[in-house]
């Protein structure tokens, strides 16, 4: 039976949508309760019929988190019509094949290849070449986990549209201390951090192995912590904290204060946190 405290708001169709949606209710302070039929005696038995699982929450707190819920899977709805890299607007790519080469690569810290007319672009470990011309992004040398999808190429042209030629601003700070990030950074848009969490358990040589995959650095921060090079004017900060029997694991993501110099939209930076955390969870079970 249910817990008398708690009602049902939700039948979930996949570990996926349990997962987000379990993380988001928690950023937003809803209790809930996971129950799986996969985890039942009857070892999934009604998953069929039932969905894989439910979410329940407090019964005062129902119409909170139905909102936060229906808000989070009509944004999962949307993003499926963003996946394809020929999606991304094309006056990106005019405004890109308009800009002079040479001030593009002073501003982004990149490189440009006269002979293909296009960017090269340093992005983790690998290297991306930007052909406004062709309308193209390919993976010269492709980091560990990244693909070429709608995101990545959205973020290489907003960076080579938007970098500007500043010093980095020398002061760690997390996605709400943006300028509208407090707002945006939650529901739909949280960073997958409990995804990722999930991915290490509490093993802080797996997020230690999966970082200096990527290129990081170790600093002194936290239980663990690397700072990350993700475009040339781009570095983020990775904090670890260890897990114990009061306090569960928990990770943290920095930006340098001048992230809007070089990428101006929330979206924008959210969809570079999405490309980090699946390079960070690629040789992980299960990925991202």
């Amino acid at each position: 039976m249910e817990d008398p405290a708690f009602v049902r708001v939700h039948a979930l169709g996949n570990r996926f949508e349990a997962d987000l949606l379990m993380t988001a209710l928690e950023q937003e302070g809803i209790p809930a309760i996971l129950r799986s039929f996969e985890e039942t005696p009857y070892d999934g038995l009604f998953v069929p019929q039932k969905g894989w699982g439910l979410i329940l929450v407090p019964e005062d707190q129902l119409e909170e988190a139905s909102r936060l819920i229906e808000e989070i899977l009509r944004d999962l709805e949307s993003r499926r019509l963003y996946q394809d890299p020929d999606q991304v607007d094309e006056l990106l790519w005019r405004q890109l094949d308009q800009l002079d080469p040479e001030d593009v690569c002073r501003r982004a810290q990149v490189s440009y290849d006269r002979d293909r007319s296009g960017y090269r672009v340093p992005f983790l470990t690998g290297t991306l070449c930007c052909l406004p011309g062709q309308r193209a992004l390919e993976l010269i040398e492709a980091p560990t986990g990244t693909r070429l999808d709608f995101q990545l190429v959205l973020v290489v042209l907003h960076y080579l549209l938007e970098a500007k030629a500043t010093p980095l601003a020398g002061k760690w700070i997390g996605e709400r201390d943006i300028p509208g990030g407090a707002l945006f950074f939650r529901g739909p848009h949280a960073f997958p951090t409990g995804r990722l969490l999930q991915c290490f358990g509490d093993h802080r040589e797996a997020f230690c192995r999966a970082l200096e995959a990527l290129g990081g650095v170790p600093v002194s921060h936290g239980d663990a912590a690397y700072r990350l090079w993700v475009l040339p004017r781009v570095p983020l900060l990775l904090i670890f904290w260890d897990g114990d029997e009061d306090f569960p694991a928990e990770l943290k993501i920095r930006f340098d204060a001048s992230i809007q110099d070089q990428l101006q939209a929330l979206d924008t930076i959210w969809a570079l946190i999405n490309l980090v955390a699946r390079g960070i969870a690629a040789p992980l079970p299960g990925g991202l």
